[in-house]
């Protein structure tokens, strides 16, 4: 795009690109290491999710075409032409229901904003804007453009105030959108409106959702302007191909600089004031954003938490997402929901919304280092004790399986590649062993030796014995390696390992006075015990 002349120089519009031009992008810098298995299940998730090219509602029963747009925004997004198409085959026939909407006899409300995302959409389908659905979608749109000069390049809506419910419901992200859209289709207003969008950040480099009313109206003089993760994000995806003007740049650099200042230690985000809690869908829209203009480490932490809210239960660890790999929950909460009940017709919306959002910004996830074969300890462990198993080298935000007997446990490998999962090891003596599993495969198991309380099998050789003389007692039943301790008269005599065979050998003097004598063994554990007697005789 050519540089914007701007107020008080004047305005002068970009040259018309061709019909379905888009306007040139520099590519995102991808991570170098990054994992492609999150987009791959979340585009599969998401491609399903689709009924004749278009997002159903099962649960009001409509075609959801504002939701399917965006599906197919993420879709492009990671190069699901496929998916891409299909949302435009569908839509394209019905433009008008998504762009416009019936009020009463002879009133029809027109959206610019839903005008301006189907003029992207038909572009990211290499379809005309200007005949889509035998629709002049960028006509359409730049005839809600204001030319009066108070308020020159914004938006608004055809609404009809003295009826219920209706208002100019046009915003900041339409006008993002409606920017990027007529800079692609060579539209005439293009440097009026995205004038009028960069009215609408604040110092502070965020983008308010409310648009001024009018050119003094501006982010700054507006002492209730609300910060906008969701807003500030878009504006940033909406503007980025128009970086060769120097203003709309310095806008673009202060918006990512607000970002990755408000971006949380974990990674995510919140979306504004009244919605402050970490969620899916303006954490995927911030790293969408932060990972396009190659604000790689921050996208990368919010990739990792987003992969975290992901659905990637594998069957070992079965639960009611199990066959849902890929939808990415709202959050923590609603992913803890999902695996006990499921996606329900209810949450199903929810689920779908934030994968849409999400999606992109999982470009960035990171992968791991090639997750190392867990390694058995030697050691004994307690029957009935709590054991702490772990897995390293999993990519990070990564789902991880320990399963085995007594338990099925689900974990998520933190930044550094490490997962751990606590089990309860089950009663009885035996090995017991663990898998480690992930969506995409098994990364081996770990096997744990258990030992359950047990009375060994004691003998003395001789019953009895004359002091000074030597004495022999065999030990049975006990694990292959496992500790021993022998005391005679409560006096330490031998300590040592079994044999392979369990066997434990022990040779005493028998010492002091005359009398009977109590042999103890004790194993590993306190409650692994044995007990034999003799006599010492003259």
């Amino acid at each position: 795009m050519n540089t914007l002349l701007r107020r008080g120089i004047g305005l002068l519009a970009a040259p018309a690109l061709a019909a379905t031009a888009v306007a040139a992008v520099p590519a995102p810098a991808r991570a170098a290491d990054a994992d492609p298995v999150p987009v791959e299940h979340g585009s599969a998730w998401l491609a399903a999710q689709l009924t004749g090219g278009l997002v159903h509602n099962d649960q009001y029963g409509f075609d959801d075409l504002g939701l399917s747009v965006d599906v197919a925004l993420a879709a492009d997004a990671v190069d699901e032409t496929a998916t891409v198409s299909a949302v435009s085959d569908a839509l394209a026939p019905r433009v008008q229901d998504y762009t416009t909407y019936f009020v009463a006899a002879g009133k029809t409300h027109v959206s610019p904003g839903s005008i301006a995302k189907a003029v992207v959409l038909a572009l990211l389908a290499d379809e005309d804007p200007r005949a889509y659905g035998g629709q002049n979608l960028v006509a359409q749109l730049e005839d809600r453009v204001s030319t009066e000069t108070a308020d020159r390049g914004r938006i608004s809506d055809v609404f009809f105030p003295e009826e219920p419910f209706e208002a100019d419901f046009a915003n900041t992200i339409g006008q993002s959108f409606a920017a990027r859209a007529l800079d692609a289709a060579g539209g005439d207003e293009v440097a009026e409106v995205t004038d009028f969008l960069l009215l609408q950040q604040c110092e502070e480099g965020f983008f308010r959702l409310d648009l001024g009313a009018d050119a003094a109206a501006t982010c700054d003089a507006d002492a209730a302007a609300v910060a906008s993760t969701d807003v500030t994000a878009l504006a940033v995806l909406n503007l980025k191909g128009l970086t060769d003007d120097p203003e709309v740049k310095t806008a673009v650099d202060a918006a990512v600089a607000w970002l990755v200042r408000t971006q949380r230690a974990d990674g995510s985000f919140g979306s504004d004031g009244q919605i402050a809690v970490s969620n899916a869908n303006s954490t995927g829209l911030a790293g969408w954003a932060l990972g396009e203009v190659g604000t790689t480490a921050a996208a990368e932490r919010a990739a990792t938490w987003l992969r975290s809210v992901q659905a990637a239960d594998p069957a070992q660890c079965a639960t009611a997402l199990t066959g849902a790999t890929g939808a990415i929950a709202y959050g923590p909460a609603e992913l803890g929901a999902a695996r006990r009940a499921g996606i329900t017709a209810a949450t199903r919306d929810q689920f779908r919304r934030a994968t849409a959002q999400a999606l992109p910004a999982l470009q960035w996830a990171p992968d791991g280092t090639d997750a190392s074969e867990p390694v058995s300890d030697s050691r004994f462990v307690r029957a009935g004790a709590k054991q702490q198993l772990h897995a390293d080298g999993v990519a990070p935000g990564e789902t991880v399986c320990f399963a085995g007997p007594g338990a099925s446990v689900l974990s998520t490998a933190d930044r550094s590649g490490h997962a751990a999962a606590t089990v309860t090891l089950p009663k009885g003596t035996a090995d017991r062993r663990y898998t480690l599993s992930t969506a995409r495969g098994s990364l081996g198991a770990v096997t744990v030796r258990v030992l359950d309380a047990k009375r060994f099998k004691t003998g003395a050789a001789k019953k009895r014995v004359e002091r000074g003389a030597k004495q022999r007692v065999v030990v049975r039943g006990l694990a292959r390696g496992e500790r021993v301790v022998v005391r005679v008269a409560g006096k330490r005599v031998d300590s040592g390992k079994a044999t392979r065979k369990g066997v434990f050998t022990t040779r005493f003097k028998a010492t002091g006075k005359p009398g009977k004598r109590v042999v103890k063994v004790v194993g590993q554990f306190g409650d692994r015990t044995g007990r034999t007697t003799f006599r010492v005789v003259r």
